[in-house]
């Protein structure tokens, strides 16, 4: 009876425990005289996460709440205190301007259990440095010109599917293009970032695309995971993974297997593993090691494959609402064409300037990254405020919420690619439009898209 009291008394102890920290971490915003929404026990401001609203539209709703009251509010991730981040300039000096200060991403990763984690996207400042000089001479666009004729080799078995498709009578019992551009995205990705044949064009249940779906879900739950990230270290020292060990050891093997074969035989392909592969042979001061080469590999597979199959099916969806958009680009399609003989080459791509504006404004009506985060690394005393960002503090800038901002873009949920005419874009903050965020830690995958931004 005694031991069943005692027991009892502790549980109740660490629960309340439990609560007074939480009480405490949920005061810290009103302590500081910040704007926020109450936060409710554990959920923080994510209550209606999965329930009633998917989350683009929480910090949609967030921002429009809040915009005009401030330059920034206090956020609750969960257990996880962030910022929130309303002004433009104030997200210029985050991502640019004070880079110094906020150079982490406040993502997890465990480069000793979890290897595939750690690839740029995740790093911390000093890794993600060291092998951002390692990495960005491969990422340029003479590069992207020396993978390009991969990608349409895979996009000519994309056509004959749909041929094929068109002369079975597929067409007219309906075609789920979702899943037939996420099956091309699947095939062009691991064709060019791991040099295979992947077929999933052909069939849907290859063993690439799979693992490659796998891939972006976490072995954890939303409290498992917040806990990663507000302790890594700690995590780390637990030995604590974001992937499933089969899909780690899905991709190890295809890399480890296909970079023996290469360096064995001399093979040479046009792709990005070729291109770390010369990376590794030529570097022999601090060489990149074969699970920092399929981390790499890894993320320009995971983060191309979605992304890129996204964008894509809202396109198509758009041009089938909107007939003179698409008229006009069939238009400049053909009128491309037809001057490099009917061959779809780099240098064509590049001249079909309505295609890109109907690519941008796909990237702002739907941004398949709604939001970014920074995490501080030292404390930061925002301009002409007393407040301070204190180090390990997250930044969170809602990129969705800005793409939607009718001050910014008038009429948001038309679709209007002439919101991408250089006169139209000279007229807005550089902030306001950041599909692949921006400043040193924007998207390595996204080299030329920057490239062409310098250049106009």
């Amino acid at each position: 009876m005694d031991f069943l009291l005692v027991s009892i008394y502790s549980i109740v102890c660490f629960l309340l425990g439990i609560y007074l920290i939480l009480r405490k971490r949920y005061s810290y915003w009103a302590e500081r005289g910040v704007l926020h929404d109450k936060p409710e026990l554990v959920f923080g401001n994510f209550r209606e996460l999965r329930r009633s609203k998917p989350l683009y539209l929480i910090y949609r709703d967030f921002y429009m709440k809040y915009k005009g009251k401030a330059k920034y509010v206090g956020f609750y991730l969960f257990i996880r205190r962030a910022i929130f981040i309303l002004d433009l300039e104030l997200i210029k000096n985050v991502l640019i301007k004070d880079f110094e200060y906020f150079s982490n991403r406040g993502t997890y990763y465990n480069e000793k259990d979890d290897p595939i984690s750690a690839s740029i996207l995740h790093l911390d400042y000093e890794k993600w440095r060291n092998m951002r000089v390692k990495l960005t001479p491969t990422f340029t666009s003479g590069k992207m010109k020396f993978m390009f004729p991969t990608v349409v080799d895979v996009a000519t078995r994309l056509v004959e599917v749909m041929r094929d498709a068109h002369e079975s009578g597929s067409f007219e019992m309906g075609i789920e293009f979702e899943d037939l551009i996420a099956r091309y995205a699947v095939d062009v990705i691991g064709s060019v970032a791991f040099g295979l044949y992947c077929n999933s064009l052909k069939n849907p249940e290859a063993e690439f695309k799979v693992m490659g779906i796998k891939g972006f879900r976490c072995r954890h739950n939303w409290l498992v995971h917040s806990f990663l990230v507000s302790y890594p270290d700690l995590a780390r020292k637990l030995g604590m993974k974001f992937h499933f060990d089969d899909v780690g050891e899905f991709f190890l093997r295809i890399v480890r297997e296909t970079v023996t074969y290469r360096e064995k035989t001399g093979t040479q392909r046009k792709d990005f593993l070729n291109l770390l592969i010369d990376l590794k042979n030529s570097d022999t001061v601090d060489p990149i090691t074969m699970e920092q080469i399929t981390a790499q590999a890894y993320v320009f597979f995971t983060a191309g494959f979605e992304t890129s199959s996204c964008v894509m099916s809202f396109c198509l969806y758009e041009l089938a609402l909107n007939q003179m958009v698409q008229n006009k680009l069939r238009e400049e399609i053909i009128e491309v064409l037809t001057r490099y003989e009917g061959k779809f080459t780099y240098e064509a791509m590049n001249e079909m300037k309505y295609m890109e504006k109907v690519l941008n404004e796909t990237l702002r009506k739907y941004s398949i990254v709604p939001f970014t985060l920074r995490s501080a690394i030292k404390d930061y005393v925002i301009p002409n405020t007393n407040h301070v960002i204190e180090k390990g503090m997250e930044v969170l800038i809602p990129i969705d919420a800005l793409h939607h901002d009718p001050e910014l873009f008038p009429n948001p949920e038309e679709f209007n690619p002439e919101r991408f005419s250089a006169s139209e874009v000279e007229k807005r903050n550089s902030m306001s439009y950041i599909p692949f965020g921006d400043g040193p830690r924007f998207c390595i995958d996204n080299t030329y898209y920057f490239e062409k931004r310098l250049e106009s």
